[in-house]
């Protein structure tokens, strides 16, 4: 069984990538935060506050916060209407996310699908060396193939011709041929 010291989640591909932010979606960020900031009188920052306000400034967006929002927005059990709902993009940043990120999986994956069709070994398995220090020797037990149970395996065990029938249609094949 593997480790996952090193499995981070999400396509490793895709790690470290940014997505400028669309406007129709920095609009929506920027009405929520402008209706957060008129509304808020006590001064406390709502969850996604923060977020929005670092969208809208770094105009940018990293895979790892988009699956972060991605991952609010599955998880979200509120009402749509609610402020921290909006002040994390509401249904247009949701949208927005999902197709950009099944867009890029299926960019990643249409030519590792294309290369297994084509005869090439499974293309989404990272490249590793197996790790035999582990393994149970005990779990190592060779086990002969039963070689009694098929009828041509039989033929070879007592050494008689396997492809008699063959051989036997080659030669009608050849006497035939050669009666023409």
């Amino acid at each position: 069984m593997s480790t996952r010291d090193n499995n981070k989640g999400g396509n490793s591909e895709l790690e470290g990538k940014f997505w400028k932010c669309p406007d129709y979606v920095r609009n929506c960020l920027s009405d929520a935060v402008k209706r957060y900031n008129y509304t808020n009188k006590n001064g406390k920052p709502t969850e996604g506050y923060k977020r929005a306000k670092g969208i809208l400034e770094n105009d940018e967006i990293e895979y790892k916060n988009m699956k972060r929002i991605k991952n609010w927005f599955e998880s979200f059990e509120g009402d749509v209407n609610d402020i921290e709902y909006r002040l994390n993009g509401g249904k247009t940043m949701h949208n927005w996310i999902d197709s950009t990120l099944n867009r890029e999986i299926k960019a990643l994956e249409g030519p590792k699908r294309i290369k297994m069709e084509t005869g090439m070994s499974n293309q989404f398995i990272k490249p590793h060396k197996k790790d035999n220090s582990k393994v149970n020797n005990h779990s190592l037990k060779m086990k002969l193939p039963k070689l009694h149970k098929s009828p041509v395996s039989h033929q070879v065990w007592t050494g008689k011709p396997v492809y008699s029938e063959e051989i036997e249609r080659i030669k009608y094949l050849i006497i035939y041929e050669s009666k023409k």
